[in-house]
């Protein structure tokens, strides 16, 4: 399995934000049709947000 070493914050929802998930959803899949076509979503639990992340180069195995 390979893990993002380098990955670039396109976006941060609070998850005070009622409908965070869907609009972390809807930006990532913006920024997949736009130059970063391996945006997803990762849920930053200290930080209680959703983050849209897109890799920047490099992983480990």
């Amino acid at each position: 399995m390979k893990h993002l070493t380098n990955a670039a914050v396109l976006e941060r929802i609070p998850d005070s934000d009622p409908r965070a998930n869907g609009r972390a959803e809807e930006l990532a899949a913006g920024h997949r049709t736009g130059g970063h076509p391996s945006a997803h979503i990762h849920y930053d639990i200290p930080g209680a947000a959703f983050v849209v992340v897109a890799p920047q180069g490099g992983a480990s195995a």
